[in-house]
C-alpha cells in the first residue's frame, strides 16, 4: 500500500486557471477556497486516494452554476482522472 498524492504543480495550475475566470481561489494543501465577487461562494477539497473533489457551494444559484461550471472544465482539464461530485450547502 502507498499514499497517492498530487504534484504541487497541478495543484497550483487548478488554483491559477480558476483565477484565470473570475474566480479568486486559495489553496491549503488539497482544499481550494473560492471567492466570487467579493464573497465565499465554494470550496473544493480533492482526495487523491480515491480519485475525488468534492465541490461544496454556499452561494446563490447565479454563483452556484458559474462556479459549478468552471470548476468542472477546469478539474477535468487539470486533473482528468479526477471525478467532481457536487453538495449544495444551505
Amino acid at each position: 500500500m502507498y499514499v497517492k498524492g498530487i504534484d504541487v504543480k497541478k495543484l497550483n495550475k487548478l488554483v491559477d486557471e480558476l483565477r484565470k475566470r473570475d474566480l479568486w481561489a486559495e489553496r491549503h494543501s488539497y482544499s481550494i477556497r473560492i471567492i466570487y465577487n467579493g464573497l465565499i461562494v465554494a470550496s473544493l477539497h480533492i482526495y487523491p486516494g480515491f480519485n475525488e473533489a468534492v465541490l461544496r457551494l454556499y452561494g446563490d444559484n447565479t454563483s452556484d452554476r458559474y462556479v459549478q461550471s468552471v470548476v468542472s472544465e477546469v478539474l477535468s482539464q487539470v486533473l482528468e482522472d479526477v471525478k467532481l461530485k457536487v453538495v449544495k450547502i444551505r
